[in-house]
């Protein structure tokens, strides 16, 4: 299996955000203004397969259906009002073709990766030997 998108290097910061989403504009921002070697994937550009979304919530520590934003316009449409709860299967297929409904953009930094509710949460990964993540 290839997984040359995330590969987990210490030495890069890899941050995955949706270019219509302000918070993912920002936090790409940041990354390219750091002292690191930043990688930025626009999912408006790239495509994630439902794999390497499994993966990704793996390191999160999460479901994969925790990383979709409910209230996003695009997920309200398809799914109504409701709240639902998707099986990790098909809430790769919602990423997969729709990574505009990501809840917060993500950063990876080796093994560890976290969600940027905000934008000064990625630079948390800004050192390689940052203690501040715990390794899920």
């Amino acid at each position: 299996m290839d997984m040359s998108i995330l590969a987990k290097s210490e030495r890069q910061l890899l941050v995955l955000f949706h270019s219509d989403s302000e918070l993912g504009k920002q936090c790409r921002a940041q990354a390219e203004a750091s002292d690191a070697k930043a990688l930025t994937i626009d999912l408006k550009e790239t495509k994630i397969t439902g794999t390497e979304w499994a993966e990704i919530a793996e390191m999160l520590g999460k479901n994969v259906f925790d990383l979709i934003q409910q209230d996003h316009p695009t997920f309200k449409n398809k799914y109504g009002d409701t709240k639902v709860s998707l099986e990790d299967h098909d809430a790769m297929k919602v990423l997969e073709n729709h990574p505009e409904t990501l809840v917060y953009p993500i950063a990876i930094r080796g093994e560890k990766a976290l969600q940027a509710s905000k934008t000064a949460d990625i630079s948390k990964l800004f050192k390689p030997d940052t203690g501040e993540i715990e390794k899920k």
